[in-house]
C-alpha cells in the first residue's frame, strides 16, 4: 500500500480507534467462538467424513465428476456474484475518495482484494485438507496424492477469486459466460475424453482416489495467469459501478446487523426492465383476477428472477420425492427441501409483502385489508401448487412413492406461503428482544434475536421436516401449521 492511500485510510479508521479494552473483548470472542461454534462444527464434519458414510461417498467412482462439477459451478457462481458485490469493495465515502484520485484502481482497492480472496483460497484448501485427510486416515490415498489434491484446491480458490473479480470488472461478459462455464463442467463431468483438456477436468484428475492423479502443472500455469492479470482487470474497474456496489453492501449490512434480512435481501433485488410494455392491470376483469393477473406480470418483469424462483421451487419438490425414497423417510433433507421453497417464493411473493406494508394504513383499492391480502396470496399458491404437482408426479414416475410425495407436498406448499405471509407482517424487532437474557450457559439474546429473523426459514425446514413423516406421525404437521397460522393471525392483528 502506497502513501497516498495509507494516509486517507488512516484518516478514516481514526474515527473510530479502539482501545485496548476493545482488543482485549474481540481476542476473548473470537476465542469463544471458536471453541464453541466452530471447533463442534470441524470435528462434526471429520467425524461425519471419516465415518462409513462419508467414506463412501468421497470413494465412489462418481466422486471426481462430483469434484468437476461442483467447481466449475463454484466459478460459474463467482462470476454472478461479482456482477452485485464484488470482491475489491471499500466502504462508500472511502470508494468514492479513492476512485475519483489519480490513483489506478489496483492500488488502491488491491486490500480488500486481497482480503477477499484469502477467504475464497482458504475455504477451499480447508475443503481439499478435509478430503484428502479424510482419505489418507482410512488407508484409501497417500499423502502424496493428497497433498496434490490440496494444491489443486488451493488454485481453485485462486481462480475462483478472479472468476469473482471478472464479475465485477466486466459483468456483461460474466453473465454470459457464467452459464456456459457450467454447461461445460456438466459436460466434463459426463465425458471422460475432455477431461484433460478443461480446468475442471484437470481439478478432477486430481482427486486422490483410483489413479494416480494428473499433472498440475497446466492448472498451476493458468492459476499463475490469473494472479498477473488481476491488475489489469481492476484497472477496468469505474467509480459508477464501485460506488452503487459500496451503497449497497452498507444498505445491506445495515439491515442484517439489525436483524432485518428481508429487508438485505431486498436491497439486491432487481430493477423490473422487461415487459414494462405488458398491461399489469385490467380493470374489467373480476378483482380476484386482477390481482392474480397483475402479480403475474409483475413478477415476469424480472425473468431472470421469476426463472431461479420457479427452479428453487422444483428442486424443493425434487428433493422432497427423494426424501422418501427409503423406508424411513429421510426428514434432513425434506427439511432442506423446505428451506429452498421458502426461499424459492421470494419472487411470487411481491405482492403478499405489498398487501403487508399498505395494510396498517388506509385502503388503496376501495378493499379491506385481510380482502388485499388474501387477492395477492392466489398467485404464489396457484403457482407453488402447479409446481409442487408436477414435478412431484413427474419424479414419482421415476422413484414411486406418489402418494406420499403429492399429500405431504402440498401441505408443505401452503406452509410455506403462509410462512412467507408471517415474515411479510413481522415488522422491525422488538425492542423486547434487545434486552439481555442472562442464563448460567451465557446471554441468550442474539440467539434470541437470530430465531425471530429465521422464524420462517425455521418453521418451514420444521414443515418439510413433518412433511416427510406425514403417514408416520400427522400430528408434527398438524402442530407445525397449527403455530404457523397461530403466529400470522398474531402479527396481523397487531401490525404496524
Amino acid at each position: 500500500m502506497t502513501g497516498r492511500v495509507s494516509a486517507p485510510l488512516g484518516i478514516w479508521r481514526s474515527r473510530n480507534t479502539r482501545t485496548r479494552g476493545d482488543h482485549a473483548y474481540l481476542a476473548y470472542l473470537i476465542v469463544m467462538v471458536t471453541l464453541v461454534a466452530i471447533a463442534p462444527l470441524v470435528r462434526a464434519i471429520v467425524v461425519s467424513m471419516t465415518g462409513a458414510d462419508g467414506i463412501a461417498v468421497l470413494t465412489s467412482p462418481e466422486a471426481p465428476s462430483v469434484t468437476m462439477l461442483a467447481v466449475s459451478g463454484m466459478w460459474a457462481s463467482a462470476l454472478l456474484l461479482g456482477r452485485v458485490r464484488g470482491p475489491a469493495l471499500r466502504p462508500p465515502f472511502v470508494t468514492h475518495a479513492l476512485a475519483s484520485s489519480d490513483l489506478p484502481r489496483a492500488t488502491s482497492f488491491r486490500g480488500p482484494l486481497l482480503r477477499s480472496g484469502t477467504m475464497v483460497v482458504a475455504l477451499t484448501t480447508v475443503v481439499g485438507v478435509l478430503i484428502g485427510a479424510s482419505l489418507v486416515s482410512t488407508g484409501y490415498s497417500t499423502p502424496g496424492d493428497a497433498g496434490l489434491f490440496v494444491l489443486a484446491s488451493t488454485c481453485v480458490g485462486v481462480i475462483s477469486s478472479l472468476a469473482w473479480l471478472v464479475g465485477q470488472a466486466m459483468p456483461r461478459t460474466a453473465a454470459l459466460f457464467s452459464p456456459i462455464v457450467f454447461a461445460l463442467g456438466a459436460v466434463t463431468s459426463t465425458v471422460a475424453e475432455i477431461q484433460p483438456f478443461t480446468l475442471w477436468g484437470w481439478v478432477g484428475l486430481a482427486y486422490p482416489v483410483g489413479a494416480a492423479p494428473g499433472p498440475l502443472a497446466p492448472l498451476l500455469a493458468v492459476t499463475a495467469a490469473a494472479v498477473a492479470a488481476a491488475p489489469a482487470l481492476m484497472n477496468r474497474l469505474s467509480i459508477t459501478p464501485l460506488a452503487a456496489q459500496a451503497a449497497r453492501w452498507e444498505a445491506a449490512t445495515s439491515y442484517a446487523s439489525g436483524m432485518e434480512l428481508a429487508a438485505a435481501a431486498t436491497v439486491y433485488q432487481a430493477a423490473p426492465k422487461v415487459g414494462r410494455h405488458l398491461r399489469a392491470v385490467r380493470p374489467a376483469l373480476r378483482s380476484p383476477v386482477v390481482f392474480l393477473l397483475r402479480d403475474a406480470v409483475g413478477a415476469a418483469r424480472t425473468p431472470v428472477r421469476l426463472a431461479a424462483g420457479a427452479l428453487a421451487l422444483a428442486a424443493a419438490a425434487a428433493l422432497f420425492t427423494l426424501s422418501l425414497v427409503s423406508e424411513t423417510p429421510d426428514w434432513a433433507l425434506s427439511g432442506v427441501a423446505g428451506v429452498i421453497l421458502f426461499t424459492g417464493l421470494g419472487p411470487f411473493t411481491d405482492g403478499i409483502r405489498h398487501a403487508a406494508s399498505v395494510a396498517s394504513d388506509l385502503p388503496l383499492y376501495g378493499i379491506s385489508d385481510a380482502r388485499l391480502l388474501t387477492y395477492h396470496a392466489l398467485f404464489p399458491v396457484i403457482t407453488t401448487m402447479i409446481v409442487l404437482v408436477v414435478v412431484t408426479v413427474i419424479c414419482s414416475l421415476l422413484i414411486g412413492h406418489a402418494a406420499p410425495a403429492i399429500l405431504g407436498s402440498l401441505p408443505l406448499g401452503m406452509f410455506a406461503v403462509l410462512a412467507r405471509i408471517g415474515n411479510a407482517l413481522k415488522g422491525p424487532l422488538p425492542p423486547a428482544l434487545l434486552t439481555p437474557i442472562p442464563t448460567p450457559m451465557g446471554d441468550l439474546g442474539a440467539a434470541a434475536r437470530l430465531t425471530w429473523a429465521m422464524d420462517g426459514v425455521l418453521l418451514t425446514a420444521l414443515a418439510g421436516a413433518s412433511a416427510a413423516l406425514v403417514f408416520q406421525s400427522p400430528v408434527l404437521l398438524l402442530a407445525v401449521g397449527v403455530a404457523l397460522t397461530g403466529l400470522t393471525i398474531h402479527r396481523w392483528r397487531h401490525r404496524v
